[in-house]
């Protein structure tokens, strides 16, 4: 008794310990939305303060965490003037849009320490796959989020701890709504498929599975055909797929040696993670748990095998999705190691707080939009419908105007388009052109003075720029 408890009192700590690594980056002094992030809080905004729940507009993404990180906005960040009409302050919408994945790292921590007792690593096995996800760079940098990969992780493992627990019923019902999150959850569908197997249970189990996962999965296409723009599996297939399904052989190796060198930070700086993958193999060789280690190290293998084949984005956080593997091998083995686990322990809180401090390559620093806010607030002290043209910012730039902004924000995508169209618009207004001080500016804004227009540099900040421009008399 004395020995749970004890247990039980250590992944608290193991939790508070997640809980002071990710709450710290939810205040707007954390940084911007990145804008991707910028993106999908448009369309949860939107529904919190203007009432769209379909989430009309060119969305290519399922819905769950736009309407969790909707619903957080809903509650904490609204507020009422007294013409009655709600409004949401930008930074308010920060924290609220990724609390929800903040409080999914929390979960996945628990839920990590779960399934590691549930394949025999109970005690210090538990409490290390705790500390190991707790200070992965990877959810240090996707935590405190607003990216669709934190609640697709968190719902995968849920499916599969429910599936070893034999609740087949949940674990479909669960895995449903990991496709509601992403639809990467293909990668992890074969997993949950195969463990009714594993635990050698009936042939009812795979239905009890299947019927809640389709029905879920059915909800999904219910709710995309019930939206009046295109499907948004259909804009995915658009802006994610080209038209050869495999990458080139020849890109193979370059596409491999891209996703190692990200999986390199999965369990903490290159150095630490390698050091505890050479104790895993060491633990392999000594006879420790020789069929999960092989398992797990099969799923990961069949997994970069499959994005360094298919001609699919190269973007760090698909990798989210192998990082519960490799801290359940770790884990394991470290678990086995008694002199040398207290040791790997210390050495995954040291790099987590070293990746705090000097940051990661896993995606670029929000430090890069720092000031978008501030551009946001000069264009806003503009008249009513002043024409903003914008051919970089986009998502980002809307999401911090507003909810209810009353500027047009106009989008050329040459500059000789752009140049075309100032010709053709009859505005005595002045007009404006933003842009990141590291864009190519120059050749865009020579074609407006080729066509007579004064233009004069108004607004500047540490990453964006602004420009006056007036129609010549």
């Amino acid at each position: 008794m004395a020995e749970r408890l004890a247990r039980l009192a250590a992944g608290a700590v193991v939790l508070l310990f997640v809980c002071l690594l990710h709450f710290p980056k939810l205040p707007p002094a954390a940084g911007r939305f990145l804008p991707d992030e910028a993106f999908f809080m448009t369309f949860a905004r939107r529904a919190a303060v203007q009432g769209e729940w379909l989430l009309p507009g060119a969305l290519d993404k399922p819905p769950l965490l736009i309407y969790l990180s909707a619903i957080s906005m809903a509650f904490i960040g609204n507020t009422s003037g007294a013409d009655g009409v709600l409004r949401l302050d930008t930074h308010v919408g920060e924290f609220a849009g990724k609390l929800p994945n903040s409080l999914g790292a929390v979960l996945a921590v628990a839920l990590m320490m779960r399934l590691c007792a549930q394949v025999g690593g109970r005690g210090w096995g538990a409490l290390l796959a705790g500390l190991l996800t707790a200070c992965s760079p990877y959810l240090l940098v996707y935590g405190a989020s607003a990216f669709t990969d934190m609640s697709l992780l968190c719902c995968a493992l849920a499916a599969i701890s429910c599936g070893l627990a034999r609740r087949w019923a949940w674990a479909g019902l669960l895995m449903g709504l990991a496709f509601w999150c992403k639809p990467q959850a293909l990668f992890v569908l074969p997993l949950l498929l195969a463990l009714p197997m594993l635990r050698r249970a009936p042939r009812l189990a795979w239905l009890r599975m299947l019927l809640p996962l389709l029905l879920v999965c059915g909800l999904l296409l219910l709710w995309d055909a019930a939206r009046p723009q295109t499907s948004i599996f259909q804009l995915a297939a658009a802006n994610n797929l080209t038209a050869d399904i495999f990458a080139r052989p020849a890109l193979w190796w370059s596409r491999l040696l891209a996703w190692l060198d990200a999986t390199a930070w999965l369990l903490g700086p290159p150095l630490i993670s390698g050091s505890m993958v050479a104790a895993v193999v060491i633990a392999w060789r000594n006879g420790q748990s020789r069929r999960l280690v092989a398992a797990l190290f099969a799923f990961v293998a069949m997994f970069i095998g499959a994005h360094t084949i298919l001609n699919l984005n190269l973007y760090a956080r698909y990798l989210l999705l192998i990082l519960p593997p490799l801290v359940l091998l770790a884990a394991c083995s470290l678990a086995s190691m008694r002199r040398l686990r207290a040791v790997f322990a210390i050495l995954a809180v040291l790099g987590a707080l070293w990746t705090l401090q000097q940051g990661s390559p896993l995606e670029e620093a929000r430090s890069q939009h720092a000031g978008i806010d501030a551009l946001a607030d000069y264009l806003n002290r503009k008249p009513v419908a002043t024409v903003v043209y914008d051919p970089w910012l986009g998502w980002q730039l809307d999401y911090y105007l507003g909810a209810w902004h009353d500027k047009r924000r106009v989008h050329y995508p040459t500059a000789q388009a752009l140049a075309a169209g100032v010709a053709a618009l009859d505005e005595r207004g002045f007009r404006y052109f933003v842009a990141p001080v590291d864009a190519p500016a120059e050749s865009w804004l020579a074609g407006l003075r080729a066509l007579g227009f004064a233009v004069e540099l108004d607004f500047q900040s540490e990453n964006y720029l602004a420009w006056r421009l007036s129609r010549p008399q």
